[in-house]
């Protein structure tokens, strides 16, 4: 399951990012995007979840305010 995060620092870690998430279960990869503005990073975390569970990991994500920023989470539709 691959969530997408949007709403992150600059310069986030991308570490630090992989441990925040691992609360939620198994981190398999972390791709960051900075293609448009650098900015505004994305990244895409994919997580061993079904989709029930990444639904809810998102749910609770989304609109957190971390450091002057609100990030939003949304389920990738997979293929």
């Amino acid at each position: 399951m691959k969530i997408l995060l949007t709403g992150l620092q600059r310069d986030f870690d991308v570490d630090a990012l992989r441990d925040r998430m691992s609360k939620f279960g198994h981190v398999i990869d972390i791709q960051v995007v900075r293609d448009g503005d650098p900015e505004q990073p994305w990244a895409v975390v994919e997580m061993a979840l079904n989709v029930a569970e990444g639904t809810e990991v998102a749910r609770r994500i989304d609109g957190i305010y971390h450091i002057d920023r609100f990030i939003h989470a949304r389920v990738m539709l997979h293929d």
